[in-house]
């Protein structure tokens, strides 16, 4: 299986702010979260709020909570 490379951000003042989310090397879960994996995230990175995305093998993709 081939092992994908996925950054985290947001962004905000025209520039990406990388967001330490820890996921396995699953894609599926590298890109979807639960309810409450979303709470943590966003009280630690506050503007990620409805703008958190994933940048996988160079394509950016925008997180929707």
């Amino acid at each position: 299986m081939k092992k994908h490379e996925v950054i985290h951000f947001y962004k905000s003042g025209g520039f990406n702010h990388l967001v330490n989310v820890s996921v396995d090397d699953n894609l599926f879960a590298a890109v979807t979260f639960t309810d409450s994996e979303m709470k943590r995230i966003e009280q630690k990175y506050p503007l990620a709020k409805d703008n958190l995305f994933a940048l996988v093998d160079g394509v950016e993709i925008k997180l929707k909570s």
